[in-house]
């Protein structure tokens, strides 16, 4: 859009390229984002809508979890997930990773666990034996009226999303998945024993978890 003097006004996604390439980028040469950078970036993921990122497009009409790539680089993806009222997106991780969520509509319920051992935290085969976890957040309340929320490396890396109403949940995640190269996503399973610890067994991924790709059809991405 332009302003009074005819000058270019970035939208938020724009926006959000931007703020993701200083953080995360190619330029900072491998460094891990410090802790100021990644909250200038939730700072404006706090800030974005639904219209935001999708601009006018229609809401889903079927029942599958829709999947869209809104960037995908080496060093960061943006993408959305639209999830219909009940479904869910099983309990997983994001090894190594830095991960930033925002539900644009509607309303999730999040468990999250934290590995007690940080080895355990990176992924495991769905045979490998359970590890302990301590509980970081149960049936956390999530709505589009909230912040943007964070998942580190240490910081609710196993974690659970359960749609209470149809919605969608804009995530940046940096570095991306790399299933060659180590950053895989393991599915788990989460027991609470007799002595009151949790255990996460890793498992395949559930049956019904169902996705669908969907192209990016809302506001211009190109700054």
């Amino acid at each position: 859009a332009g302003g009074e003097d005819g000058d270019y006004t970035l939208n938020k996604v724009q926006m959000l390229l931007l703020h993701c390439e200083k953080a995360f980028g190619a330029a900072k040469g491998g460094e891990p984002p410090t802790r100021e950078e990644i909250d200038q970036v939730a700072s404006l993921v706090s800030t974005i809508t639904a219209r935001d990122m999708l601009g006018d497009s229609p809401a889903p009409s079927d029942r599958i979890v829709q999947y869209t790539d809104v960037y995908d680089g080496d060093d960061y993806t943006i993408c959305l997930f639209q999830v219909p009222k009940g479904a869910r997106l099983p309990m997983h991780n994001h090894p190594g990773m830095h991960v930033l969520s925002k539900v644009l509509f509607g309303e999730l319920s999040v468990d999250a666990y934290d590995a007690v051992h940080q080895s355990d935290a990176n992924g495991q085969a769905a045979d490998s034996p359970p590890f302990e976890v301590s509980v970081s957040v149960k049936n956390d309340s999530w709505t589009e009226n909230g912040k943007a929320h964070y998942t580190g490396p240490r910081e609710g890396n196993i974690h659970e999303f359960r749609a209470v109403t149809d919605c969608c949940v804009l995530d940046v995640l940096a570095p991306p998945y790399d299933f060659s190269g180590g950053r895989r996503c393991t599915y788990y399973e989460v027991e609470k024993r007799h002595d009151g610890s949790h255990w996460a067994s890793p498992v395949r991924c559930p049956p019904d978890y169902i996705t669908r790709g969907v192209a990016y059809a809302g506001v211009p991405r190109d700054v």
